[in-house]
């Protein structure tokens, strides 16, 4: 059969992004895994935080397997996730700390890289005119999880014990995610190669262009973190301790996570400087954030700032390709990608952590200060940025 965009590069993408976009309903999972094991807080936490660190560790180690065959990262990505969240059940059920947090932590964080990094590339080479288009559409579908994800996971969690929901869960994403596997194909690149050749990694991660990049990322990440890994928590705080209507106020940011995804990654196909959509998630997210810190426990505030913050939170992953794509090329760009992505790995362990113990330790006013005076530095770091780039010139225009 002919190969073609969308059976061989669309719906493989989806079905991969549908399952390991998951890990961000972990915030619905933590008091039915505490309630059940008796475990104390950190193990919850640790579990969502070392999730991110192995997402974006083994994204930043395994681009070069993504170059080389994405059959093969395919294929790591659904042993790991599966054998990952199958581990995590078996962990709660026998009520095994170290079990839960290898499982969910660890080995399903190999396949979180793998499979966030695998279907980028590849939807860039298959819609070659509208790569910003591409890349969204790719990181699009792993927010689109949690969107429907959440009341499928909250019905489960009302009606079968906790470990089974994650026994259950495996199933169904082992099964998206080998027809991801069987389905996939990327073509081979128009571009020419000789644009970027081989990355140096040590020159690469030392340049002052990608260190700036790096630390914005960051930021923006950790942010985004700190407010998805404790958004149930947060809106315990003020009030509201109706599951169903967290839910739908979980699901609503979910969707404002997605449409920044899809939606500044199209506004960059129309950009001549594939960055400006980044000055926009800084400042409109420092806005939001010191609006909240006026009004902490006001729920409409509180629901418009976490929407702006996911909408951004999205645009930095969802624009972040087709940046590295004008700044070094396309023949590598995955192996780029996954090193930019250690700022994902490292905002999972700071992002999670500093939240819950801003939340237990102070107040969501100062939660949200915290946030802003962050988005602060991420604007001041972007200003920097552009003028090295502008300085230092763009591989392609």
């Amino acid at each position: 059969m002919k190969k073609n965009k969308y059976i061989n590069g669309v719906l493989p993408m989806l079905l991969m992004n549908f399952s390991i976009g998951s890990v961000y309903c972990w915030t619905l999972f933590k008091e039915y895994v505490l309630t059940y094991t008796g475990f104390e807080n950190w193990v919850v936490e640790w579990c969502f935080s070392l999730a991110i660190l192995f997402l974006g560790m083994t994204a930043a180690f395994g681009g070069k397997i993504v170059e080389k065959s994405v059959k093969i990262s395919s294929w790591i990505t659904f042993f790991a996730f599966t054998s990952g969240w199958l581990l995590t059940g078996f962990g709660i059920q026998i009520k095994s700390p170290f079990l839960t947090i290898l499982g969910f932590g660890v080995v399903q964080g190999l396949g979180l890289g793998f499979g966030y990094l695998t279907p980028v590339k590849t939807l860039m080479i298959w819609f070659d005119k509208r790569k910003g288009f591409a890349a969204g559409l790719a990181i699009t579908g792993f927010g689109l999880a949690g969107v429907i994800a959440n009341p499928i996971i909250a019905g489960f969690l009302e009606t079968v014990p906790i470990y089974t929901v994650f026994y259950v869960l495996s199933g169904i994403y082992g099964l998206a995610l080998f027809v991801a596997t069987l389905l996939i194909y990327r073509p081979e690149s128009t571009e020419n190669p000789m644009l970027t050749g081989k990355v140096n990694v040590k020159q690469l991660i030392l340049n002052k262009k990608f260190i700036l990049l790096w630390i914005a990322l960051f930021i923006n990440i950790s942010c985004g973190l700190a407010l998805i890994s404790q958004e149930k928590q947060i809106y315990h705080l003020i009030g509201i301790n109706s599951i169903s209507v967290v839910v739908i106020f979980c699901s609503i940011n979910a969707v404002g996570n997605l449409l920044g995804r899809l939606c500044m990654a199209s506004l960059q196909d129309k950009l001549d400087y594939k960055y400006i959509p980044y000055y926009l998630m800084a400042a409109f997210s420092l806005v939001v954030c010191f609006i909240a810190v006026t009004l902490p426990t006001v729920l409409a505030v509180t629901v418009i700032m976490i929407f702006v913050v996911q909408f951004f939170f999205g645009c930095g992953f969802s624009c972040l390709p087709n940046i590295l794509h004008q700044n070094y090329g396309m023949s590598q760009l995955a192996t780029v990608h996954g090193l930019m992505l250690s700022a994902w790995a490292a905002a999972g362990l700071f992002g999670n952590q500093l939240a819950a113990f801003i939340i237990r330790s102070h107040s969501l006013g100062v939660l949200y200060l915290v946030l802003g005076t962050l988005f602060v530095i991420e604007l001041v770091v972007l200003i920097v940025w552009a003028r090295v780039v502008r300085r230092n010139g763009t591989v392609t225009s």
